[in-house]
């Protein structure tokens, strides 16, 4: 069987080793020079920063650098066909309690301390698959007794009252989201859909839509990539299959599976949905890095990953996002474009293949706080001809603004699969580099191991060693400064810090797997921090997340996620000061 992670490495290996185009960021600054003519979705980021007169950002002004990077992100959008879409600044925003999700939570823990339960273990409750108890000690391999919100549709309070292993808590946030919705609920996710755990609590909360009678309308999009595919019939009506029976139901269901571009004549990329978001009446949204799998995120070697739940204006820029992604796939009905719909208006019991004509409604966040958030998002290939890839751009001017440090958190920097030369994210390592010179702070980047795979079969890592990252880096570097190579050696030696990702004192698995990250994370100066769906490693998706600029936030992060990460990360650093040997040591 080939798996859902190695469907994708075999398209874009295809892509990327034939005539299509790379992606923005991955060309490099001499290629980039030659390029010039009208901005599009293909205009490297090199050259959109000449033509267009991007300004770096300064972090001595009194302006603040999220309102610096609007000012910038403006200039590549002169029409503003894009502000609200893929890039929009919004203030009144709120970070509650709990607002970081991190799977597994369990720093410190040995690998064989991860308690998990099984699918379609014998007695569970049916479709959740997890045991019933009624208390700790009913629960083997170290699990908890607790009552799952997302089981209270059952009729039997008895049948609430679950063993939960070390993440299946994750469900409830996603549950206690949706439920709350008094008008839409939009969701965007990778194939495959959701599925066991996460299907559902996704069905359970849209049964209690279903009976509250609220006019929720539910939409659903599904990036989904050749070969294999996703058909949203069979998914619209599991999610429903309890509303039958619901006179009171008011719940319409849409579920789209998009592939904007598949190197199709006049399109020489492939492009889907890689954004994972579920948004409640534009008012609040989880957002990040989470796919809703539950083999690998909830059962054993579970993949790492970050997410964050907003309230406020923010969350309302989510669901614009999501708009663009329907109005392409709405208006690609019909067409050879790879797009399917299923929709099921409410009291309806055989989806229709065309997308409702539901009634519009205007979101009017109301104010929920006093956070900037700066939500950047891309639009890959296909769905327009004009450069909306405003993410790429606001990513490299921020990490640009950097003056202390540069956290990173990533699955890889490199794409490789089969290739003999990795794509690298050129003009983001650009900046990386001119930090490192700079001299005044120091670079952490903590990437996944390069063979981690999941229980699905997805693959956690593109192949490409740390080894291979810090002489791509040193060679960028180099390439921008006549320091004496044992005087750069020295410089990186101390200020890069480079490690594979740990959660505590084990370097594998107990089977000798290797252990993955999936989190897509970036920190600049201990203040200015991004979680969202967006990968450093170039490929040219569909994407959104969130940059939000808080003290009280960052110090959160700090405290409850990366000192952690990097206490058990950097006893396997390859580089820096905390590295047990550093690989430039000798020149190397």
């Amino acid at each position: 069987m080939v798996t859902a992670g190695r469907y994708i490495g075999l398209l874009l290996l295809a892509l990327l080793t034939s005539c299509g185009r790379p992606p923005n960021t991955a060309v490099a600054t001499a290629v980039a020079e030659r390029s010039y003519g009208a901005v599009t979705a293909a205009t490297p980021i090199v050259s959109l920063i000449r033509q267009r007169d991007i300004r770096p950002l300064d972090p001595a002004s009194s302006t603040p650098l999220l309102d610096q990077a609007m000012r910038e992100l403006r200039k590549t959008d002169p029409q503003n066909r894009y502000a609200g879409i893929t890039y929009s600044l919004t203030r009144n925003n709120a970070l509650g309690r709990g607002w970081l999700i991190q799977t597994p939570d369990r720093w410190g823990h040995h690998a064989a301390d991860f308690p998990f339960y099984p699918l379609a273990c014998e007695g569970c409750v049916a479709d959740i698959d997890l045991p019933r108890c009624r208390s700790d000690a009913d629960c083997k391999n170290g699990g908890t007794c607790r009552a799952l919100s997302s089981l209270d549709v059952l009729p039997d309070p008895a049948d609430r009252r679950v063993c939960v292993g070390h993440s299946d808590g994750v469900i409830d946030r996603i549950y206690n989201l949706v439920i709350r919705a008094r008008r839409t609920v939009d969701i965007a996710v990778l194939q495959p859909p959701p599925d066991s755990r996460f299907l559902a609590a996704l069905r359970n909360a849209i049964t209690m839509l279903g009976r509250s009678g609220r006019p929720v309308q539910v939409r659903v999009v599904v990036g989904h990539y050749p070969l294999a595919g996703v058909d949203p019939s069979p998914l619209a009506m599991t999610l429903t299959r309890d509303l039958a029976g619901l006179p009171m139901s008011r719940v319409t269901l849409q579920v789209a599976a998009v592939r904007s571009c598949a190197g199709e004549s006049g399109c020489d990329s492939y492009s889907w949905n890689h954004a994972k978001i579920v948004a409640v009446d534009g008012q609040d949204a989880l957002v990040g890095g989470h796919n809703m799998w539950t083999r690998d995120y909830l059962l054993d070697h579970p993949v790492q990953d970050l997410s964050m739940h907003v309230s406020g204006p923010a969350a309302a820029d989510a669901v614009a996002f999501i708009d663009a992604l329907w109005r392409f796939a709405c208006s690609a009905v019909g067409t050879p474009a790879a797009v399917a719909v299923a929709s099921l208006p409410a009291q309806s019991t055989e989806p229709a293949s065309t997308c409702l004509a539901v009634a519009a409604v205007r979101h009017r966040p109301l104010p929920a706080g006093a956070t900037p958030i700066l939500a950047t998002g891309r639009l890959g290939a296909g769905i327009t001809p004009d450069f909306a890839n405003q993410s790429d751009l606001a990513r490299d001017l921020l990490l640009g603004a950097a003056r202390r440090t540069i956290r990173i958190v990533q699955q890889d920097l490199a794409f490789t699969l089969g290739r003999l030369d990795p794509l690298y994210p050129e003009s983001t390592l650009q900046r990386l580099a001119d930090f490192l010179l700079s001299e005044t702070g120091d670079l952490y980047i903590v990437l996944s191991d390069p063979s981690a795979v999941g229980n699905s079969g997805s693959s956690y890592g593109n192949g490409v060693s740390l080894e291979a990252v810090a002489r791509k880096i040193r060679q960028v570097v180099r390439a921008r400064t006549a320091m004496p190579d044992t005087r750069l050696d020295d410089l990186l030696c101390q200020r890069l810090h480079l490690a594979p990702f740990r959660f505590g004192p084990d370097s594998t698995w107990p089977d000798k797997r290797p252990i993955g990250t999936h989190t897509k994370f970036w920190m600049v100066d201990d203040r200015i921090a991004y979680i969202g769906s967006d990968n450093f490693y170039p490929v040219d998706l569909q994407e959104f997340g969130y940059i939000i600029d808080s003290h009280a936030a960052a110090a959160e992060i700090l405290h409850a996620f990366w000192t952690p990460l990097w206490r058990w990360s950097r006893q396997s650093a390859v580089s820096g000061a905390d590295a047990p040997q550093c690989t430039f040591a000798g020149g190397k």
